[in-house]
């Protein structure tokens, strides 16, 4: 992705992980929907309007009763180009409009408090961070990598061998959608799916549903 690299991965785990969050299924985003995100992330469209809409369209479609799952963050384009074409407008107008501040600190402390008791470092770290919310987005990133990569390595061989048979069973299920050089990046993200629901790990983000819930 494009610009900062932990900026854009934040902003594209926090939107994928939402995604999948109100689809209530497990789902890997295409390379379609990794550009989309890329673009509202290049043009600046707030993380918060993004994750907002979302649930705004989701829970249409619950009200309407709609058949099916939503299979594509394409979907929920015309929704979020709709939204931020209105705050644009506002602007543009000379109605400012101000993004809403982020409770940096406080969300800190949701985050922290979502993580498990074995984590409990890391729940330190998470709160001891301090700064601007970009610079502390950059820092959650890193400590996410950081966790990830500790949480594979605690795996015993056979929790290992369940995860490479559950990332390998999603991988398959995407044949056909997936162009031969994503395979890698594909079974990557799917396994980090897979272990964050098997240890209980939310993702380090300020946009987090574990960060932003209580709001």
């Amino acid at each position: 992705m494009s610009g900062d690299n932990h900026e854009s991965q934040s902003y594209f785990r926090a939107i994928e992980e939402s995604f999948i969050r109100l689809r209530g299924s497990p789902l890997l985003l295409s390379p379609e929907d990794w550009r989309q995100a890329d673009e509202w992330c290049r043009r600046g469209v707030p993380l918060e309007l993004v994750l907002a809409t979302l649930e705004q369209v989701f829970g249409r479609r619950v009200e309407r009763g709609a058949a099916g799952k939503i299979q594509s963050l394409r979907y929920c384009a015309p929704a979020v180009e709709t939204a931020w074409q209105e705050i644009e407008a506002l602007t543009a107008g000379g109605r400012r409009r101000d993004a809403p501040a982020v409770d940096v600190a406080a969300r800190l402390t949701a985050l922290a408090a979502s993580l498990p008791p074995e984590r409990a470092e890391l729940a330190r770290a998470v709160r001891g961070l301090v700064g601007p919310t970009s610079d502390v987005e950059r820092q959650l990133a890193a400590l996410d990598e950081e966790m990830m990569a500790a949480a594979l390595g605690e795996l015993t061989g056979d929790e290992r061998r369940v995860l490479e048979r559950r990332t390998a069973a999603a991988l398959a299920a995407l044949s056909g959608r997936i162009e031969a050089g994503e395979l890698a990046e594909a079974r990557d993200r799917l396994q980090r799916q897979a272990l964050r629901r098997a240890r209980g790990l939310p993702v380090l983000s300020l946009f987090s549903p574990e960060a932003t819930d209580g709001e």
